[in-house]
């Protein structure tokens, strides 16, 4: 059975900057590759790769989160050390993004979807759910195709991992070199205050442009082309084989993906609910942690 709901803006600046801020302290106040009660960060060889990895959080359910474009963990922590609570939740730096320094030829979308079920076997995380955002629900989706027997749930955040009702219009693909703006310090700013159409959001714009500057463009342009580049699928004979709980979040104002898709991507979905935010653009994990954590609990509790 499908639903879809649709929440209003309920959420305080001040709380937000001062939950991001504990949070951020909190989970970066240990060394990495050293373990404490909040957890763990450790790099992972992965096919000649150094991958960055944080992993934190005591719960029986394991949640895995994969970031957006070049974004890196910090596009989910926020929204992660609410889960903690009940959750062991991992989140890792991919190929080009934050720590994970990886030229730019080696990134393919069969790369990264190869990475994460490596990831995983690093981890030793057997099964899980597993969450994407933006361009990373590309790869949640693929990964989730390729083996749905590893997988007890599916969150996609402000993405559909590329399914599009069969009548949706082609747009033209325009690689991140082309956005308006002389350097790539300039395009950075101008896709985040894209991202971010909601008041008072300058923080959350200087926060996204820091974690998207690590990566060099050359790795910018790469990952935005993985994610676009590879080819469709029969969406109504594949989706329904997605046999576990997927929940679908979205910003009611983001520009970056239609809604039209979202829906279409709900309907074809066999136990998928739909949550709106309203008055919210694309970082809901980075702007309401708080309402996205509990949108996630409520939908995945027994």
């Amino acid at each position: 059975m499908v639903s879809a709901i649709r929440m209003s803006v309920a959420f305080s600046l001040k709380p937000l900057r001062n939950r991001t801020v504990i949070g951020l302290k909190a989970l970066l106040s240990f060394p990495r590759g050293a373990c404490s009660s909040r957890g763990i960060k450790v790099f992972l060889d992965i096919n000649g790769n150094r991958v960055f990895a944080l992993t934190f959080g005591s719960g029986t359910k394991t949640l895995l989160a994969h970031s957006g474009w070049i974004g890196n963990y910090e596009d989910w922590v926020a929204t992660l050390s609410l889960l903690s609570e009940d959750w062991r939740v991992v989140v890792y730096d991919h190929r080009g993004s934050g720590e994970t320094r990886v030229s730019a030829d080696r990134i393919t979308a069969e790369a990264l979807i190869d990475d994460l079920f490596i990831v995983m076997d690093k981890l030793n995380i057997e099964k899980c759910t597993l969450a994407g955002f933006s361009a990373g629900c590309v790869t949640t989706l693929r990964t989730a195709l390729r083996h749905p027997e590893r997988f007890e749930g599916l969150i996609f955040m402000n993405g559909t991992g590329g399914v599009k009702p069969p009548d949706a219009e082609i747009k033209p693909i325009i690689p991140p070199s082309q956005w308006p703006g002389k350097t790539h310090l300039e395009r950075l700013e101008w896709f985040a205050t894209n991202c971010t159409p909601e008041p008072d959001m300058l923080h959350v714009r200087q926060w996204a442009v820091s974690l998207l500057s690590r990566a060099t463009p050359e790795a910018a342009e790469a990952s935005f082309l993985a994610a676009r580049q590879i080819p469709p699928l029969d969406w109504e004979e594949e989706l329904p084989r997605v046999a576990v709980p997927a929940i679908l979040l979205h910003g009611e104002l983001d520009p970056l993906v239609d809604i039209k898709d979202l829906e279409y991507f709900h309907a074809q979905l066999p136990q998928s609910k739909l949550v709106v935010f309203e008055g919210t653009g694309h970082l809901p994990a980075m702007t309401r942690p708080d309402d996205v954590a509990a949108e996630i609990n409520a939908f995945f509790e027994p």
